[in-house]
């Protein structure tokens, strides 16, 4: 009897065991469908004489976490999407695959005065090269477009920015109207070239109708006495004649100087080595550093990398930084260097550094050695810099400087890389 009242309650239990194992997967299989299914209103009865207390209540833990999770996660989204609505910056972001708006808050809309955009070449319709141009824009690249719209012309700034989301690739796009900017810096350009043109143009025409006076004066008056001029008078006259030519020459060469920095050609970008560049500008003062006692340095040059740039229009613009490094120095008996080194802004730009330690620029003449015509040296036409800064800039670089007066210049030259 012991052995059957033993086998019955084993079996029992075993029975209990597989229903209680059965109804706990069910209710997990539940559980797990409403997680999938994103349905957190299932609740599990929390009876304290039930077997499955503990387990009821791991449940009903859960949903409410996830559903506190959920909550969250709507509510960051719609304060995502109300921050993009109202943001100011325009912002558009499309499927890079076939073109499909993902995103375009109020502000592009009214940019491009389009109610609806579904695709990004329904962009075509305020600019047809606008969706290509769109397409090509390089991850953090900053680019300008000229946009008209409804007849008033804006400058964009466009940025971009790639994103993987949900296995889809994404490129947001980011427009600032710089119109207002340009428009102030170009006004600002434009006065101070006028101050340089009104300079450089009075002191060669100040002298010239002095001196056409000076001579009309003395043949009036030679004229009136009825006689001829006297050995002094006609040396003064063949002095003034000699003048007035030398300024007209002066006056040519301005305006040879002025078609020059209107007259940059369009460049051919390639792909360069930067150390071969450097090394072909520097052979060219290498005689010159040992007549001058000027001592080079580089650093990382040669390992710099590529560039993309036109080969002659950026070795003007290497030896006119060199020279002026060297002009710099004449005064100076020791001390004499000049350093050139390399540096990489992430994966975009390469910076050229090329240092020297000569007399240094005054502040008062940083903001305006960029500007045609304007000159700190003594017989300088002011047209170099001006012309190496369009060069950089329509290599889709730059070039800036920094100076310490009486300790030296830096003049840096950026490359797309």
């Amino acid at each position: 009897m012991a052995g059957i009242w033993t086998g019955l309650i084993t079996i029992g239990l075993f029975y209990e065991t597989v229903r209680f194992v059965d109804q706990s997967e069910r209710k997990l299989v539940a559980f797990l469908q409403s997680l999938n299914q994103n349905d957190f209103s299932v609740t599990f009865s929390e009876n304290r004489k039930s077997n499955d207390y503990d387990l009821h209540v791991a449940f009903n833990q859960l949903n409410q976490t996830f559903k506190s999770l959920r909550s969250d996660r709507e509510s960051q989204h719609q304060l995502l999407q109300a921050v993009v609505e109202h943001a100011t910056v325009p912002l558009v972001c499309f499927e890079e695959d076939d073109g499909a708006i993902f995103l375009v808050n109020d502000a592009a809309k009214n940019l491009f005065q389009l109610p609806f955009v579904q695709k990004v070449q329904t962009l075509e319709r305020v600019d047809v090269t606008l969706p290509r141009f769109l397409r090509e824009i390089k991850d953090g690249e900053k680019s300008t477009f000229k946009l008209t719209i409804r007849a008033r012309t804006v400058f964009l700034s466009v940025l971009s920015r790639h994103i993987i989301f949900k296995d889809k690739k994404l490129k947001l796009i980011a427009f600032y109207d710089v119109s207002s900017e340009l428009a102030t810096k170009e006004a600002e350009t434009w006065q101070k070239l006028l101050r340089v043109l009104t300079h450089e143009i009075s002191n060669s025409a100040i002298p010239l109708s002095t001196l056409s006076t000076y001579i009309r004066e003395m043949l009036e008056e030679a004229k009136g006495q009825d006689r001829e001029l006297t050995e002094s008078e006609r040396q003064d006259l063949m002095q003034s004649l000699r003048t007035i030519d030398s300024r007209s020459q002066s006056l040519r060469e301005f305006v040879q100087n002025f078609r020059t920095v209107n007259a940059i050609p369009e460049p051919k970008l390639e792909k360069l080595a930067i150390g071969d560049l450097v090394m072909e500008a520097i052979n060219l003062f290498t005689r010159e550093f040992e007549l001058n006692n000027i001592c080079l340095k580089m650093n990382g040059v040669h390992s710099a990398g590529h560039v993309y740039a036109d080969r002659n229009l950026t070795m003007q613009v290497m030896i006119n930084l060199i020279k002026n490094a060297v002009e710099a120095m004449n005064n100076f008996k020791e001390n004499k260097f000049i350093e050139i080194t390399t540096e990489k802004t992430g994966q975009r730009y390469l910076h050229l550094h090329i240092a020297d330690t000569g007399c240094g620029i005054p502040p008062e003449d940083l903001e305006q050695i960029f500007i045609p015509f304007f000159s700190t040296k003594k017989n300088g036409s002011g047209v170099g810099l001006s012309v190496s800064q369009q060069i950089m800039q329509r290599q889709k670089g730059d070039i800036s400087v920094r100076s310490t007066p009486g300790r030296g210049s830096v003049f840096t030259m950026t490359f797309s890389i």
